[in-house]
């Protein structure tokens, strides 16, 4: 016997013993001998079992010559041992095996028993019997709740209370969510509705006080008289004024002359410029904007003060409007207030702020030079492109000592400021920038040099070209040196033999290809 047949036939023997106390049950499948045997004829093959034809007469003189033939199917075996009896032959007998291993019929009756409690083989109903009671069969299963929960049977699992909970808030948010989008809603279409009803009832007043009344007249008006085009119990109302606020504000953008002194002096008789002022100390980035362009558009000088606590804001859009503002209202601008700035200047804004320093230059002392003394590069960057912008000449020699000590990117302004002056800087500064390691600055130095260089600075250019720059700067050192000093030029192309030189030079002496 193999050894895994030992373990199996121990493992089977062990569930014959206990078979009761495992399944809980005493009583066994089958009922009789008969209904086992009938089982067996309608199941077919049984895993594990098998059935033997044994001649008995032969067995008692030659075991080798007694079995007639093995079956898994025991109705064919049965069929095979009845044709035998019937050819003549009365010894043949069934042996039964389980794993290989002979067992009696009664243990062979348990064993399939344990299958069928184990649910390891399903049984097979025959059409023309009805002897073994399935119904029966699976009464015998001790029974097991599927909830134990005595109350909410559902959420006894920890997991399906869970999922519960999820849809509950699931669903619980989204009720809130729609409600209120649709009270939001309804609240901002009824806000319109009041803005157009509103706008209505000022248009016609507000250009009744422009068109027919003149500015002392306006000043003039008694409180009563005005408060009949501008009732006093719809000035309360913060809707009513942040439309009529919104209708001066863009009046004023359109307007000039006396149009626009009167919509100042109306704007103030209303007190419109404490609820700007009001605006400045909110918490609200928008509202803070808001009430800077209020106050930058209506003029609203007394304001200076709240909005210098702006000017260097965290809010790039609250900082921007801020310093346009202090530029527009203050009398005596100094920019100081700019060159102290930690956060840099981008593009947008210096654009902005340029155009309001290009119109302020002619009327007010703006002390740009001190704007090169900022610790922030890029208000330093600023200053040197209002230089060259607004032509301030004799700001060049404060450039010229501060060039040796500030970085790449501000010698190129700077370079910059005196080639668009047309002024002539220190031959070394050029020559300085000419032998640099940045391809930008040299690039730079060497169009300065073109159009304000000297003698030094072509000999210097002349130089850099026979160590063999790459074509982009050896285009740019050519056509400077060309504009420099022509003879210096010509003289170096004569006594060049690179083609790339010769090809550069067909390329600037081209009157089609000089400005390419």
């Amino acid at each position: 016997m193999s050894v895994r047949n030992t373990v199996s036939l121990v493992f089977l023997l062990l569930g014959i013993v206990n078979a009761s106390v495992v399944f809980g049950q005493d009583d066994e499948v089958f009922a009789d001998s008969t209904s086992f045997a009938d089982f067996l004829m309608n199941q077919g093959e049984v895993p594990g079992l098998q059935f033997q034809l044994i001649d008995t007469e032969a067995i008692s003189y030659d075991s080798s010559t007694s079995i007639i033939g093995s079956y898994v199917d025991f109705a064919k075996a049965n069929s095979v041992k009845d044709s035998l009896s019937s050819a003549g032959i009365s010894f043949p007998s069934m042996r039964f095996l389980i794993f290989s291993e002979a067992n009696t019929f009664q243990a062979v009756q348990e064993y399939v028993s344990i299958l069928l409690l184990n649910g390891e083989i399903e049984p097979k109903t025959a059409e023309s019997s009805t002897d073994l009671d399935l119904i029966t069969l699976a009464s015998r299963e001790r029974y097991s709740p599927l909830f134990t929960a005595k109350y909410f049977s559902y959420s006894g699992d920890f997991k399906i209370f869970i999922v519960i909970l999820t849809i509950s808030i699931f669903f619980i948010f989204a009720f809130f969510m729609i409600l209120f989008m649709l009270i939001f809603k309804a609240k901002r279409n009824r806000n319109e509705k009041l803005k157009a009803i509103y706008d209505e009832q000022i248009v016609g007043p507000l250009s009744e006080i422009l068109f027919e009344k003149s500015l002392e007249e306006l000043e003039s008006l008694s409180n009563e008289e005005l408060y009949l085009n501008f009732p006093e119990k719809q000035l309360k109302k913060a809707i009513y004024v942040e439309v009529l606020v919104d209708r001066i504000i863009a009046l004023n953008k359109k307007m000039k002359g006396d149009f626009k002194l009167k919509l100042k002096a109306l704007y103030k008789r209303l007190e419109l410029d404490k609820v700007s002022i009001k605006k400045l100390k909110s918490s609200k980035w928008d509202r803070v904007v808001s009430g800077l362009v209020e106050v930058n558009e209506m003029d609203l000088t007394e304001a200076v003060g709240e909005v210098n606590k702006h000017i260097n804001s965290s809010n790039f859009h609250v900082r921007s409007q801020a310093v346009a503002t202090i530029l527009n209202l203050s009398e005596s601008v100094d920019l100081s207030f700019l060159r102290d700035q930690t956060f840099p200047l981008s593009r947008w804004q210096q654009m902005n702020y340029l155009r309001i320093i290009k119109y302020l230059s002619s009327s007010r002392d703006l002390q740009i030079n001190s704007l090169f003394s900022s610790t922030n590069q890029s208000i330093r960057l600023f200053g040197y492109k209002l230089v060259r912008v607004l032509g301030l000449v004799e700001l060049l020699a404060e450039l010229e000592v501060n060039f040796v000590s500030v970085s790449d990117e501000e010698k190129i302004e700077i370079l910059k400021a005196f080639e668009y002056l047309g002024v002539p800087a220190n031959p070394s500064l050029i020559n300085e920038s000419l032998r640099s390691d940045n391809f930008k600055v040299v690039s730079i130095a060497a169009k300065a040099a073109g159009a304000i260089g000297d003698e030094s600075n072509a000999v210097t250019i002349c130089e850099i070209l026979k160590t063999g720059p790459e074509f982009g700067l050896k285009l740019v050192l050519l056509k400077s040196l060309k504009n420099l000093h022509p003879e210096r030029y010509q003289q170096f192309v004569e006594q060049g033999t690179d083609p790339e030189l010769q090809r550069i030079n067909k390329h600037l002496i081209d009157p089609l290809l000089q400005d390419v």
